[in-house]
């Protein structure tokens, strides 16, 4: 099988974009990581099986909605409370950390 040069140029463009969407993942998730055991896992433990794995959008909707939350009581309050404060960068973050768990 022969490439041609800009057959390669291409291939060699997607490996390297591919690599760089990896390396962006990867440090998003640690910078979750380290806000999620600051502020999250009092509440939800250092691994919170009902949320490993879960797709990224999923975890950050279910944060959206509890920032949304008219009335909210008791545990719902308090996170409430510390949603508000995160920008949807940082709930990003913190749900690709999650998304990576197994």
């Amino acid at each position: 099988m022969t490439f041609s040069a800009n057959s390669l140029k291409i291939l060699l463009a997607t490996g390297l974009l591919l690599v760089g969407t990896a390396v962006a993942a990867q440090d998003s998730a640690g910078a979750g990581q380290e806000m999620y055991n600051k502020l999250c896992s009092g509440c939800h433990s250092a691994t919170p099986a009902a949320m490993k794995g879960k797709p990224v959008d999923a975890l950050v909707a279910g944060m959206e909605r509890v920032k949304n939350l008219s009335n909210a009581a008791g545990a719902a309050a308090r996170m409430q409370q510390t949603v508000q404060g995160l920008s949807p960068a940082q709930m990003k973050d913190i749900a690709s950390y999650l998304n990576q768990m197994n």
